[in-house]
């Protein structure tokens, strides 16, 4: 099989993958697995595209990607082949160009990121206050529920007065425990590439519908992370008040709001977790991630 013919399949499958994933019961039941799954299929869809074109425009060299690209090189020194023809070299320039978009838009989605959160922290560094009730959290005096992670190197959990007079000692240390490991795990830098995905194509219902999906398994995440250390009634009780208060997590940063009905249905049921299901689905898209790059290597093209 050559390269061209195998990345062009690996992207049809990577693209008939979505919807089923994006339906799939197991996700919500092993959020860290799904999780990777969606990553590997970003990646996997991402590269082959890139080999895609490039394999495209390199295909009369006949040969794996490192030694057509060594041939090409040569050739525009003393004359491409006749079979290096425009329409070829415009499959070069494409992948090039896109080689480049990729970087470039996940560097403004962060740089845009960035921003928010340093006016953030400026912002909590003016009206943030300690206080014993919540135990490395900066309190802000605001009577609406209100609780977020502003993460980073060094992260920033936010509740307001207002969550602090609405929860007992128990939901407060749940919300908190469920902040912390958002902070702990990054998974701000998990969303960099969904985000990213977005820009790329703000168009596409399935971009938003998989940066939305991935949101609120981290969501589910960090819920199992709290669920660990606080009871489900604790979490569920404070996902409630939360709910009911309407409070939405600022721009930049991580917090307690989401789907919470979803949540909330999910934490009252626990369901037995299927790991073996979500190792395997995760398992086969790392697969796919790992011949991708194998294929430009190895095959012709």
């Amino acid at each position: 099989m050559s390269a061209v013919a195998h990345l062009a399949v690996t992207l049809v499958l990577c693209l008939l993958a979505v919807p089923p994933l994006l339906g799939a019961r197991w996700s919500s039941e092993s959020p860290g697995a799904a999780v990777v799954a969606w990553q590997s299929l970003l990646v996997t869809g991402v590269l082959c595209v890139l080999g895609l074109l490039a394999a495209l425009g390199l295909a009369p060299y006949d040969r794996p990607m490192l030694p057509a690209l060594d041939a090409f090189t040569a050739d525009l020194a003393t004359g491409l082949p006749p079979e290096m023809t425009a329409a070829r070299l415009a499959w070069l320039v494409a992948a090039v160009v896109t080689a480049a978009l990729v970087p470039i838009t996940v560097a403004v989605s962060t740089v845009g990121v960035l921003r928010v959160r340093r006016r953030q922290r400026d912002l909590l560094a003016l009206l943030g206050r300690e206080d014993p009730a919540a135990p490395g959290a900066v309190v802000v005096d605001h009577p609406a529920p209100m609780a977020y992670c502003v993460p980073g190197l060094r992260p920033r959990i936010v509740v307001s007065s207002g969550t602090l007079a609405m929860l007992d000692a128990g939901q407060l240390a749940a919300v908190l425990g469920h902040e912390r490991a958002h902070a702990r795990e990054r998974h701000d830098l998990v969303l960099v590439p969904f985000t990213a995905l977005r820009r790329v194509l703000p168009n596409s219902r399935y971009a938003k519908e998989v940066s939305a999906t991935v949101a609120l398994l981290l969501e589910m995440r960090a819920d199992d992370k709290a669920c660990r250390a606080h009871t489900r009634g604790c979490l569920q009780a404070a996902l409630r008040r939360f709910r009911d208060g309407g409070f939405t997590t600022p721009a930049g940063t991580l917090g307690i709001d989401g789907d919470i009905t979803a949540r909330l249905d999910r934490i009252a049921e626990p369901r037995r977790r299927r790991l073996l299901p979500a190792r395997w689905i995760a398992l086969t898209a790392t697969s796919a991630l790992a011949s991708t790059p194998i294929s430009l290597f190895v095959w012709p093209g």
